[in-house]
């Protein structure tokens, strides 16, 4: 059996995507608006320390709201040496919208940056990735308004995880529990040895590593649904080292 490599990722990027946690920000507002109106229209007969009261409790859940989402803790990383998968594996009707594999063949390096958390892993993806349109920022917009709105029923959309950045073409992933130095061997134990795993001490580091290797061209978007060609097996879903 191959050994699996599986990791916790740190905050809300493995189930939400870009910008969803600002409307936890934007309901707590609303809510704080409308105990100020109530304050308002009560005319005095609602006391202001009542009023007060009810803010700062407001303020204080939406401050424990946000600690709990940014170093929020998920098994949303996981490689062995077919490839990575990235996303959080659910019981849902289509779960692949929640995840997103890459092949070792589109992976062209994997630089790796220690944090304060642990690690930051850039999988900088190979000419081999399928190229696709990134959703467009007014799609995005309307996906927010419209969970801001209906925040049960709207959905949630792709979790920023599972989303490319564009230029240049990668993943980015916040690993924590781990050292990069770990990972490094880790990965080098799963890992085909065409593809570099590179470890900087900075993000300044890292830019430059990958401004480096970018081939020359046109800037192209990538694929977020990169599936195994020719193979019918499953990507792994197994947790810890098997």
């Amino acid at each position: 059996m191959d050994d699996t490599i599986t990791c916790l990722v740190r905050g809300p990027a493995s189930r939400y995507p870009h910008g969803f946690v600002w409307l936890f920000a934007a309901w707590f507002a609303i809510l704080g608006a409308i105990v100020v109106v109530i304050g308002l229209v009560a005319n005095g007969r609602v006391s202001f320390w009542l009023d007060a009261a009810e803010i700062t409790g407001l303020l204080l859940a939406a401050c424990t709201a946000a600690a709990v989402l940014l170093t929020a803790r998920r098994v949303a990383f996981r490689a062995d040496s077919l490839g990575v998968l990235l996303g959080s594996t659910q019981q849902r009707k289509r779960p692949k919208l929640r995840q997103v594999y890459l092949p070792w063949t589109h992976i062209a390096q994997v630089g790796l940056v220690p944090r304060r958390y642990g690690v930051l892993v850039e999988l900088v993806l190979s000419p081999a990735a399928l190229p696709v349109h990134r959703p467009s920022l007014r799609r995005q917009a309307a996906l927010l308004l419209g969970a801001l709105v209906m925040p049960i029923g709207f959905g949630r959309g792709h979790p920023a995880l599972t989303l490319p950045r564009a230029n240049p073409p990668s993943y980015r992933v916040k690993i924590c529990e781990i050292s990069a130095g770990e990972l490094r061997l880790a990965l080098a134990q799963v890992k085909p040895d065409v593809v570099p795993v590179r470890v900087v001490n900075s993000m300044a580091a890292l830019r430059l590593t990958t401004q480096r290797m970018r081939p020359p061209g046109p800037r192209l978007t990538w694929s977020t649904r990169q599936l195994r060609p020719g193979s019918s097996k499953r990507p792994p879903t197994t947790a810890g080292r098997a």
